[in-house]
């Protein structure tokens, strides 16, 4: 009886549903003579969906909206199956339609600014941008997105407002003051060391590059020259890693004074920095002054890009003549005789580097890297190069991270992650530490561990360990890899 009363409960369950499933459907679509077909379609919709068929999702909303061209709620979903697939021009056009419609979330108006952008069309993407910069105040996580597109359509005018904007919505937020510092730094330094004094005191990255910045901002407020201190400023800038802000601030400095010749090397070594063509403004650089030690500088980097390390060794060795106490020329001898594949009067500069400042860790530093790159001996140059480091600044943790990266180069894995985990301890967002701990790992077959000390490292300023730190993610966890 009980088993009887339970089958006759599940049919009326059915039936319930049956009655009801129509007029669900009856509530979202109006009467028509093909409803069966639609209620397929959508169907088909679904599980499209499901499945991240977005072809075949595509061809269900295409026909829905054949049948309701009334339902424009459903363009934006269309145009984003449209974007997974690749049709950017049809996405766009779809986004476009939802937003004339006033059917367009936030999300899908960033997606169409994103879009027109990958398709070319700046200015319209600059416009919709503007338009998604009304409603940020309510949605302030598209404000760095924001300033983002601007940068990339050359519109500094609108990055600085946005940051700016986004500051004023956010006071408390590190990355808000960070970002708004950054973009006064070179045309207004009283206002961005008002906003980086209090976050200097705090803890993590902004805080270190708020230091950092601060410092040089004090340093050019002491010389009244406006282009002087857009080089100063802008100097820190590219050692920090935001060479786009530092092109900024050379192009001020050479449009104040246009025959500053450090100034036009300096925008040629951003440029370089950004993968532009910096050779005219070095060009012009060495006109107005030839014997700049800043000039001759840029000079020996740009020529060793090219690949043309001789080349550049002869303004590297004019530097050292002329400052024959300071060991970093030899450095920079050593780097550029290593690239031309003379390693042996390469590892005589670095020795020279030392001999000169016996007290320096950094030049240390790099012979113990030097040394270990190019395979010599551990035990005559490797190891007490990097325990001569560890001696003179052994908290700071490039001397730590050298030492680890020896002992990963020797194939000590052990070793090699203690001086990595100890260099992460003083400064835990220091890129090198983070890659080489990440291949450590991954020596080691820990591989799982390998993967956030890689995700970070993919998102340093630096762009030659980011770009390691893709490429290490994209072979080992292809379907989690931060795009460049």
């Amino acid at each position: 009886m009980l088993k009887l009363k339970f089958q006759s409960l599940g049919r009326q369950a059915l039936l319930a549903v049956m009655i009801v499933l129509p007029l669900v459907f009856l509530t979202y679509f109006p009467i028509s003579p093909r409803p069966f077909k639609e209620i397929e379609i959508i169907t088909r919709l679904y599980q499209a969906e499901v499945l991240n068929n977005h072809e075949k999702a595509i061809t269900q909303l295409r026909m829905l909206l054949d049948y309701y061209p009334q339902r424009v709620d459903w363009l934006e979903r269309l145009a984003f199956h449209e974007l997974e697939q690749g049709q950017l021009e049809e996405a766009a056009a779809d986004f476009q339609r939802a937003w004339q419609a006033d059917a367009i979330s936030d999300e899908g108006l960033f997606a169409l600014i994103q879009t027109l952008f990958d398709l070319g069309e700046v200015t319209r993407a600059v416009e919709f941008a503007l338009i998604l910069g009304e409603k940020a105040e309510s949605s302030p996580e598209y404000f760095p997105k924001l300033m983002e597109i601007f940068q990339k359509a050359d519109r500094w005018d609108l990055a600085n407002q946005t940051a700016q904007r986004w500051v004023i919505v956010q006071p408390k937020n590190t990355q808000a003051v960070w970002n708004a510092a950054l973009f006064r730094s070179y045309q207004d330094p009283e206002e961005a060391i008002r906003l980086l004094t209090p976050l200097s005191g705090g803890r993590g990255k902004e805080a270190r590059q708020a230091a950092s910045l601060l410092e040089a901002l004090e340093t050019a407020q002491e010389n009244p020259d406006p282009a002087y201190q857009r080089v100063v400023i802008g100097q820190r800038l590219g050692e920090l890693g935001y060479w786009d802000v530092a092109e900024q601030a050379f192009s001020e400095a050479v449009s104040l004074t246009p025959n500053y010749a450090e100034g036009w090397a300096l925008l040629a070594e951003a440029r370089q920095n950004l993968g532009k063509d910096g050779y005219p403004d070095l060009r012009r650089a060495f006109e107005l002054n030839p014997v700049s030690d800043i000039v001759q500088t840029a000079m020996a980097l740009y020529w060793r890009r090219q690949d043309q390390p001789l080349v550049a060794l002869g303004y590297l060795r004019t530097l050292a003549e002329k400052h024959p106490d300071e060991g970093r020329w030899q450095v920079e001898i050593g780097a550029a005789l290593a690239q031309s594949g003379d390693l042996i009067e390469a590892l005589h500069a670095y020795r020279r580097a030392v001999e000169i400042e016996p007290e320096n860790a950094e030049l240390w530093r790099a012979l113990a890297i030097f040394s270990a790159l190019h395979g010599f001996d551990p035990q005559s140059y490797t190891l007490p190069a990097a325990q001569r480091a560890l001696d003179l600044d052994g908290n700071n943790p490039a001397s730590l991270d050298t030492a680890g990266f020896v002992y990963l180069q020797m194939g000590e894995w052990k070793e090699a992650e203690q001086f990595l985990q100890q260099a992460l301890k003083v400064d835990e967002s220091y890129a090198p530490a983070l890659l080489h701990l990440g291949q450590v790992y991954l020596e080691m077959g820990r591989t799982s561990q390998a993967y956030q000390p890689l995700r970070r490292a993919a998102e340093s300023q630096d762009a030659v360990i980011a770009l390691t730190a893709q490429r290490l993610l994209q072979r080992y966890f292809p379907d989690q890899t931060i795009q460049p």
